[in-house]
């Protein structure tokens, strides 16, 4: 389990991106997970209920909801191998807290079209802590939980060395409604989820953001948000959000005439 972190979340554009990017890469190492590079694809799917329930639960700010992604990080192209990775996404009471499990691509790949089986089959595999992963995602499937969305965007990565703190910017965001196999460094997604020179800046910090950033926000003006990248590409591109938008529409309109 991930340890419980704070989130802070920064829509940039170009000009910013390059700006604090340059500035973080003078203060923070290129974080040493992805690989010497820093720079990286992340293919997503997302999960959810058929009446979309993590979604509800995130825009009525439940104080404790999950969600399952799985993810492939990584290409054949790059420096960084391609590695797979399940996860439950925690915010229990304000803090974000991620289960993980480490997996091989084929088995992300076999689970994300569907084969749960695959995942029953690293049971005996992975230790106390992973077969807690299994059981709840394997509980979440067995509630209804179905693939929802997958993402698509680059990634760059800092962190401070003790490992409190870290700075990602994510670049090109892209969805699609539609669950093929997940490819490393797939590139069929046409769907922007927020403007194409646009990113996404994030700090994740266990503990207090250092003095020197907060006071490099303020100077800059840089103001923080909520953002959510499922949600927003739900809202743009999902069929079954789109349908209940419409019914709700349909239904006010009715009581007022």
């Amino acid at each position: 389990m991930s340890a419980s972190r704070t989130e802070y979340k920064f829509l940039i554009n170009a000009e910013q991106y390059h700006q604090w990017k340059d500035e973080i890469s003078q203060r923070l190492a290129v974080d040493d997970n992805p690989g010497n590079s820093g720079d990286y694809p992340i293919l997503s799917q997302y999960y959810d209920t058929a009446d979309r329930e993590c979604y509800w639960e995130k825009q009525r700010q439940f104080r404790s909801r999950r969600k399952i992604r799985v993810r492939v990080y990584g290409s054949e192209k790059t420096q960084i191998p391609p590695a797979g990775f399940l996860e439950v996404k925690h915010k229990l009471n304000g803090l974000g807290v991620k289960r993980r499990l480490p997996m091989p691509v084929e088995t992300a790949q076999a689970f994300a079209l569907g084969d749960d089986d695959a995942l029953r089959g690293m049971y005996d595999q992975v230790g106390r802590a992973g077969r807690i992963v299994i059981d709840e995602v394997l509980g979440m499937r067995a509630a209804g939980h179905q693939p929802s969305m997958q993402i698509r965007y680059d990634r760059n990565a800092f962190s401070s060395p003790d490992g409190l703190l870290r700075v990602t910017f994510d670049n090109l965001l892209l969805c699609r409604p539609e669950f093929p196999i997940l490819l490393p460094d797939d590139s069929g997604f046409s769907n922007f989820i927020i403007p194409e020179g646009d990113s996404i800046m994030e700090i994740k910090s266990i503990g207090s953001v250092p003095y020197w950033l907060r006071q490099r926000a303020g100077e800059t003006g840089l103001s923080r948000q909520s953002f959510s990248k499922y949600c927003t590409s739900l809202e743009k591109y999902d069929p079954v959000l789109r349908g209940q938008y419409q019914a709700s529409k349909d239904a006010r309109a009715s009581r007022v005439a």
